[in-house]
Parts: C-alpha cells; sequence; structure tokens
C-alpha cells in the first residue's frame, strides 16, 4: 500500500469533521442571534452552554488535525527506518566491486533523487583520490583524480568531516560547489568519499530521510567496498596458488 493510500482515511474523516463542524457553527450561529433578541435567565443560561459546546468542538478539531498530522509523521518515519534497511541488505549482498558500485550509484539516484554524483576511494600510494563509479562525475573531474586536501572532496577525505551546501543566491549557484560531501569510513579511517553535485530536477533539496540514508551510505559503502576489495584479491591469489599447485602436479 503506498503512502497516498495509507493517510486517505485521515484526510476523509478530516474532511467530513470540518464539515460538520460547519454546520454546527452555523446552527449556532443562528441560536445566537435568536437568543440575544429575546434573551431571559434560562435562555441565556442555554446560550453559555452552546458557546460551550463550539468551543469544545473547535477543541476536538484541532486534537483531530494534531492526530492526523502525528499519524503523518509516524509512516515517514516508518518509511524511513524501512528504506535504511534496504540500503544497508543491498550494500551487503555481494562482493563483487562492480555490484557494489553499481549498487551505491542505485541508492544515490534511486532513494536520494541525484542525478550527478560520484563515488572516490583513497589511493595512499600516491596521496589522492581516484574515481571510482559515479553519475556525470567525469565531466566535474575530468582527471579522475584529485590529490588529498584539495577543495572541498579532498578536504572531506583529509579532515573526515562531512560537508553540506544549500546555494541560497545565484553566485552561489555558480561556485559549483557539491551539494553533499561524506566520507566513508571504516573504523574511523576514512577510505574514500561520496560526493552529490547535482539532485534531480523535481527535487529542490535534500530532506530528513536523505540525511539518514546519505550517512548510512558513506558508512556501509566504505565496509562493503573493502570486503568487495579482499574478497577480489583474495580470489586473485587463490588462483595464483592453484595455478602454482598445478604446475607443481605436472611435473
Amino acid at each position: 500500500m503506498s503512502r497516498d493510500e495509507e493517510t486517505r482515511p485521515t484526510s476523509v474523516s478530516n474532511t467530513v469533521l470540518r464539515g460538520r463542524v460547519s454546520e454546527l457553527e452555523r446552527q449556532v450561529a443562528d441560536l445566537q442571534t435568536g437568543f440575544e433578541m429575546q434573551a431571559s435567565g434560562g435562555e441565556k443560561a442555554l446560550l453559555e452552554a452552546l458557546q460551550e459546546a463550539l468551543v469544545r468542538v473547535e477543541q476536538v478539531e484541532k486534537e483531530n488535525q494534531e492526530f492526523a498530522n502525528m499519524y503523518v509523521e509516524v509512516q515517514e518515519q516508518n518509511e524511513a527506518l524501512a528504506n535504511l534497511y534496504v540500503v544497508s541488505q543491498r550494500l551487503h549482498a555481494t562482493f563483487e566491486l562492480e555490484e557494489v558500485e553499481q549498487i551505491v550509484a542505485e541508492i544515490l539516484a534511486e532513494m536520494v533523487g541525484a542525478e550527478e554524483f560520484g563515488l572516490l576511494v583513497i589511493d595512499k600510494s600516491k596521496n589522492q583520490l581516484r574515481v571510482l563509479a559515479g553519475e556525470s562525475i567525469h565531466e566535474r573531474l575530468p582527471k579522475d583524480s584529485l590529490p588529498m586536501g584539495e577543495g572541498v572532496i579532498g578536504d572531506v577525505a583529509a579532515t573526515g568531516e562531512s560537508f553540506y551546501f544549500e546555494p541560497k543566491s545565484e553566485n552561489e549557484v555558480k561556485a559549483h560547489l557539491p551539494l553533499a560531501t561524506l566520507p566513508m569510513k571504516l573504523n574511523g579511517t576514512t577510505v574514500g568519499v561520496v560526493v552529490i553535485y547535482k539532485l534531480l530536477s523535481h527535487k529542490k533539496s535534500f530532506s530528513a530521510i536523505d540525511y539518514q540514508i546519505l550517512e548510512l551510505v558513506a558508512t556501509h559503502a566504505a565496509s562493503a567496498l573493502v570486503s568487495a576489495r579482499l574478497h577480489s584479491t583474495m580470489g586473485r591469489k587463490l588462483k595464483t596458488m592453484e595455478g602454482f599447485l598445478q604446475l607443481m602436479k605436472s611435473k
């Protein structure tokens, strides 16, 4: 069931309640007019009771709206938890490096709404970041590499601190800074960076759920990538050993 279908009963009940409240308000207004024109002691008491009833109806309507808002908030939290679970499960579903890269790319595009993004890993031997995967990232980083500490991405890799940017003016848009840059850490050590330059046209900014997903992606992508690399390395070494043993047997 979609979120719209889940929240539709609450919306319908709100509409019905508001209609009833409006009708009651009109009836009370008519009674007030009549009673004020010919008010005796008993009629005044009745008028006060009706006034109290009207106040109570308004309180009920307010409580109903608060309940509806709370229901929507709970649904959003449930959706966020489900999304986070899917992210963690997908990232650890394979040991193939190319599949891990593809899964990260799909999560960023489909669940966060990223249009231009990249996944970079740290090459310690050269003290630089190397582009691993992404969408339109090669246009942003033509050299496919970046020195550690250079620019926003290099700084995030060096410091291990996330960077978020929401341009407010035309000049800030022209700065072409990434909207989100997060370090991928494993046991406190930064092994790479997730960077997002542009969101899809229908998406104006990140939501609260997006930030949670991004943080989870950065954390789990690090362990998934390292595991995939180790698996690939062990696979190559195993093949080398098997080839060596086969050669020894042939002799």
